[in-house]
This record gives C-alpha cells, sequence and structure tokens, in this order.
C-alpha cells in the first residue's frame, strides 16, 4: 500500500553468517526472524543421530513377548499375513468336527431319499390318481417354497393366484392332457393383472412375472408325467425314468467331485463341471443299456433304454444350470429346508423338472403313450 513505503526487496540468505557457529543458548529478540534455514539446523541437532539408533535397533534379535507372539505375522513381519495368502494353522478337532458334521448331514441325506422313493413307489403302485395326487401336492409345496424365497429378496409374487393355478394345471392334465396347460396359464397372467388394476401396487410387471414363472417352471412342467402315469406301461416307464435320473444327478456329483478341473457354467454354478458331465453321461448310457438289454422293465429295449439314457443325460443337467440361475439371481443357496440334508422339495426336483418333459416326448415319439 501508498502509506507502508517503498516495498523491501527479497531478503537474501547471509552464507557467511550461517558458516559461523551458533551458541544454542544464546537468546534471541523476539523481532528477529525465524528463517528456513534455523529451522532445519534446529530440527537437524534435535534428531541427530536418530538414523543411526534406528538402524543398529533393527540389527538386534529380539525376542518376542508372549503378547507379540499371539498376533498372526509377527513371524514374517507382516500383521495378519494368513489373511493376505489364506493359510492358516488348521485346528484338528474343529476339522473332526466338520467332518462329523458332514457325515451326519450325509446320513441324514440318504435317509431321506431313501424314505422318499420307498413312499413315492408305494404310492405308484397303488395306482395312477393316487401317485398324481401325492406328486401334485409335492409341488404345490415346492411352488410356495419358490414364492417364499422371491419374496425374501423384494418380490410380492401373487401365491393366492399361483397355488390355486398349479392345482389347476394338474386337474386340467388329468383330464384333457398337457395341452390344456395354455389355457391356465393365460388365466393366471390375466389373473393377475386384474389384481393389479384394480389395486394399486408396486412393480406390477416383475411380480406378475415372478408368479407366471412359478406355475410354467413347477406344476406345468412336471404335468408331463400325468400321462406317463396313466399309461398301462406305468410302472416300467416311470421307474427308469426316476431311477437314470437320480443315477445321472449321483454320477454327475461323484465324478465331478473327484474329477472335476473344467466348469460348464462357471457364472451359474461353480459345481458342474465338464468332467463331472461326461462321466453321468456315460455312467447313465450304461445303466440304460442294461435296463434294454436284460429287460429289466417293461417296455424298453437296448435302443429305446439307451434313448432314455441320452434324453436324461442331456436334460438332467439344464434343470440343474436352470435352478442355479434363479438361485443365484436371488442369492440363496437353497430353495428351502423342509427335507433335511437335501434343502427344500425344488432342490430334488431341479434335474427332474427337465427330465420328465424330455422322456414324455420321447415315450410319444417312441409310440409308449
Amino acid at each position: 500500500m501508498a502509506g507502508d513505503g517503498p516495498e523491501r526487496p527479497e531478503e537474501k540468505v547471509d552464507t557467511e553468517a550461517d558458516d559461523q557457529p551458533v551458541d544454542p543458548g544464546e537468546p534471541t529478540s523476539e523481532t528477529d526472524e525465524f528463517t528456513d534455514r534455523d529451522y532445519i539446523k534446529s530440527t537437524t541437532r534435535e534428531y541427530q543421530g536418530l538414523a543411526e539408533s534406528v538402524a543398529k535397533a533393527g540389527e538386534e534379535d529380539v525376542e518376542q513377548s508372549a503378547v507379540a507372539a499371539s498376533i498372526p505375522g509377527v513371524g514374517t513381519g507382516v500383521v495378519g499375513f494368513e489373511d493376505v495368502t489364506g493359510e492358516e494353522e488348521e485346528d484338528p478337532q474343529q476339522i473332526e468336527e466338520i467332518d462329523r458334521a458332514r457325515r451326519s448331514e450325509l446320513a441324514f441325506r440318504i435317509l431321506t431319499g431313501l424314505v422318499a422313493v420307498a413312499v413315492f413307489f408305494g404310492v405308484l403302485s397303488a395306482g395312477a390318481g393316487w401317485v398324481t395326487l401325492l406328486v401334485g401336492v409335492i409341488l404345490v409345496v415346492a411352488l410356495g417354497e419358490f414364492y417364499q424365497v422371491t419374496r425374501q429378496v423384494g418380490y410380492t409374487p401373487l401365491a393366492f393366484i399361483g397355488l390355486p393355478g398349479a392345482g389347476a394345471v394338474f386337474y386340467m392334465v388329468w383330464n384333457n392332457g398337457p395341452t390344456s396347460v395354455g389355457g391356465v396359464l393365460a388365466a393366471v397372467i390375466l389373473l393377475s393383472g386384474l389384481f393389479y388394476a384394480a389395486v394399486d401396487r408396486g412393480y406390477p410387471l416383475a411380480n406378475i412375472g415372478v408368479t407366471v414363472l412359478g406355475v410354467a417352471w413347477v406344476p406345468v412342467l412336471a404335468s408331463f408325467a400325468i400321462p406317463i402315469f396313466q399309461s398301462p406301461q406305468a410302472w416300467g416307464l416311470t421307474t427308469a425314468l426316476v431311477v437314470l435320473t437320480a443315477l445321472n444327478d449321483i454320477a454327475g456329483f461323484t465324478y465331478g467331485r473327484a474329477l472335476g478341473k473344467r466348469l460348464m457354467a462357471p457364472v451359474l454354478s461353480p459345481n458342474k463341471t465338464l468332467e463331472g458331465f461326461l462321466g453321468a453321461t456315460v455312467f447313465t448310457l450304461l445303466a440304460g443299456f442294461v435296463i434294454g438289454w436284460f429287460e429289466l422293465l417293461e417296455p424298453f429295449d437296448m435302443v429305446s433304454g439307451l434313448a432314455l439314457a441320452g434324453v436324461i443325460s442331456v436334460f438332467g443337467p439344464i434343470g440343474d444350470l436352470a435352478q442355479s440361475a434363479v438361485k443365484r439371481s436371488i442369492g440363496i443357496k437353497d430353495m428351502g429346508s423342509s427335507l433335511p440334508g437335501h434343502g427344500g422339495v425344488l432342490d430334488r426336483l431341479d434335474a427332474f423338472l427337465f427330465t420328465i418333459p424330455g422322456a414324455y416326448l420321447l415315450y410319444l415319439w417312441l409310440g409308449y403313450l
């Protein structure tokens, strides 16, 4: 400013004064300016020898204390190193407990499977009407599980329309054949649309879609079993379908666990491998050949036995992957917990829901229906 006089030129550093020894105890005037060079000198004097002390301490062997020894990664110089590498010491007792839990789960799984198979074939021997009723009840439960898990992730399926629709599917197919399912699906879509037209609710497209998907996926696909139940050769046709589907699933799991390296669909399922698929296919074809060659089940011969095995080897894994895609999209592991060791009912029907329509079309083509 004008009143402050002429501007002072930038002060030059007096290098000669800097070379003179400085008395640390010499008092300084409060008006003396504390320059950057003064700060550097004082800091250097204060921390003189610190670097040498740190280097010397690093060369000494320091015995870890009890507290330090308990900290993960101290021995490697990185605290929590096992969190980076994923390697940590395994507790033998914990491993034994995990193995015991797995054996217990496997025992429950086998027991549940045996009971389910015994009940199914017992009812099958009682007649087509009884086995259709049993399967219908099972599928209504499975559809209810599907609607339940979709509710957990924010959807609002119209179960009061979808569940009666499942019963209507079985009733119509029992009386009029599989071609009648189109009318039931149309009715489910129409009623769902009318509901959202009358009631102000959010996300009608998504919720109607989930409702219709449940009906089309579970009862409609399974309803193709009804003509098989009604066939005079129902026992042989149904038994071959159930046995080969179960063997394909078990063989796929076994071969995949033992030999699996290359994933079939890594985005959908981390457990389905190409080795498991090929092993299951070979095993299922062998089982179909045995059924046909030795005429274990009527009306199968070698050709039809191999044909059924081939259909199941293709459609079964597709059913598994389809359900894996649904479960991954909603972020769950199981569709329910109604079957000990198996998850939900729908978890056990994933392959069957696709092998049943495939077998129906094959039986129709072979003239068995």
